[in-house]
């Protein structure tokens, strides 16, 4: 059986975690907490239109019933025992790092940040697709809202980190809503739910299957992202959990029964895209219904940026303070103890990255996420033998075979999304392209280390931290 974590545990912190740069009041409680999960890692069931179009409605379907176990579930899992372990600001770098030495830890930066790199592009990409469909937009206006968007979130985040969870809070209300009242409007269609006409397999079965795994699995991780402001977190070691095990079920039902109303005796996949649920909702529940939706999508946008943007900032932030980038990038705004440098590099990044389309974006974010994923669990089992005391701390249960089954079953997710892919030419350019982006975190890591003097040699004594 697993150990949840008590309220007097002793805190430990590993001889690699830094210590922490600031201890502000603002901290995230749980329910705020859970809100903020539940818009990195979802948002509602937005975005999964594409994987209906690619991948067919009955194999779509499929996917987001597999996926939670072989994916969500053992991540979910490692977070909650990393972050009971090292609950510190900086999260899964220090995990890795502290497992399996500084140039995995930077390896597992690097990878970060190019999925978040993409990731993040891809939500004020959303933000003016679903916009559209309320307000006319050419295709320069969207790039312009697209923009607005990444630096409104950014500005947000420059106050700190309880206006975002506050945020969070009701932008999660507001998108839980139209995708509740479409299943309550559907009720009959999930009572009576006919399989969709389209087969299981097209004519293109391995290409469906890799298009389809890639778009679930953007919409199924980030479980993790928020370790990276443990300090910022209320009692993470035991709020993290809980957070996981109150967001799990909401999310994973959020995808599969608004799309289980949608495709009910669907007889074709061909015209979905963004914006299908909004035409769903538009023919089941009228114009109200379809107009909150449609607003939905553009809501969600914005609001998993904005929270995203709450851990993603912190990773340059990070780099700085281990020495990897510009020192400036580590100080703190006296105000709002934000990391106000490296939030402005982030928005500027993003900004450029705004026009670059949607299908190329999920294609590079899954490739790097999976592979900064296979770092954390090999950290995960390494971590398990060179710190075994765990008294009163979460662990996963199950011994050596559920730690086996939590490390693999999120690896083979991989390797079949990646032959999958290769094998069916689907984004083969977009793949081979992550490779070489891939193969660059040496040189990258020898420029940092000789420009700015990377880790001191010496690492800094155990740093305790509350829980």
């Amino acid at each position: 059986m697993p150990h949840v974590p008590t309220e007097n545990t002793r805190s430990r912190a590993p001889s690699s975690a830094a210590p922490l740069a600031h201890r502000s009041p603002r901290k995230l409680g749980l329910i705020p907490l859970v809100c903020v999960m539940y818009l990195v890692v979802s948002g509602g069931a937005y975005g999964l239109e594409d994987a209906v179009r690619l991948a067919g409605p009955r194999l779509t379907l499929m996917l987001c019933l597999i996926v939670p176990l072989t994916l969500s579930i053992p991540t979910a899992l490692m977070a909650a025992e990393l972050t009971a372990l090292m609950p510190v600001e900086g999260g899964f770098y220090f995990w890795v790092k502290e497992a399996l030495g500084p140039f995995a830890g930077f390896v597992e930066a690097y990878l970060t940040i190019l999925y978040t790199a993409a990731d993040m592009a891809i939500y004020p990409v959303l933000f003016a697709g679903y916009l559209s469909f309320i307000l006319p937009l050419g295709p320069t206006a969207q790039i312009a809202t697209g923009i607005a968007l990444v630096w409104l979130a950014g500005g947000l985040n420059f106050l700190g980190v309880r206006p975002v969870g506050m945020a969070s809070v009701v932008l999660a209300a507001v998108l839980v809503a139209p995708f509740a009242a479409l299943v309550m409007v559907g009720l009959p269609r999930l009572m009576h739910f006919t399989m969709p006409t389209p087969p299981l397999f097209g004519a293109d079965p391995w290409g469906a299957m890799a298009a389809g795994l890639t778009v679930v699995i953007w919409n199924f991780s980030g479980w993790e992202n928020l370790s990276v402001v443990s300090a910022e977190i209320e009692h993470p070691r035991r709020n993290y959990l809980r957070a996981i095990l109150i967001a799990m079920p909401i999310i994973v039902a959020g995808y599969v029964l608004p799309l289980a109303v949608s495709v009910s005796g669907a007889v074709t996949a061909a015209d979905w895209g963004t914006g299908s649920f909004s035409h769903v909702g538009y023919t089941i529940g009228g114009p109200a219904l379809g107009g909150a939706l449609a607003l939905g999508g553009a809501v969600m946008s914005f609001a998993v940026f904005e929270a995203a943007m709450l851990w993603v900032s912190r990773m340059p932030f990070v780099l700085a303070r281990e020495r990897y980038l510009s020192p400036p990038l580590a100080e703190l705004w006296s105000a709002t103890a934000t990391p106000g440098k490296s939030i402005l590099l982030c928005c500027i990044v993003f900004t450029i990255l705004v026009p670059i389309g949607f299908v190329a974006l999920v294609v590079l974010d899954v490739f790097f996420y999976m592979a900064a994923l296979a770092l954390e669990l090999l950290a995960l089992v390494r971590l398990r033998k060179r710190m075994p005391d765990r008294t009163g701390m979460f662990t996963i249960g199950g011994g050596r075979v559920g730690l086996a089954l939590v490390a693999i079953l999120p690896i083979l997710t991989w390797a079949a999304t990646f032959g999958l892919a290769v094998s069916a030419g689907v984004g083969k350019a977009d793949f081979i392209l992550a490779i070489v982006l891939g193969v660059c975190v040496w040189p990258a890591y020898a420029i940092c280390r000789r420009r700015y003097g990377g880790p001191p040699a010496i690492d800094p004594p155990p740093t305790s931290i509350n829980p």
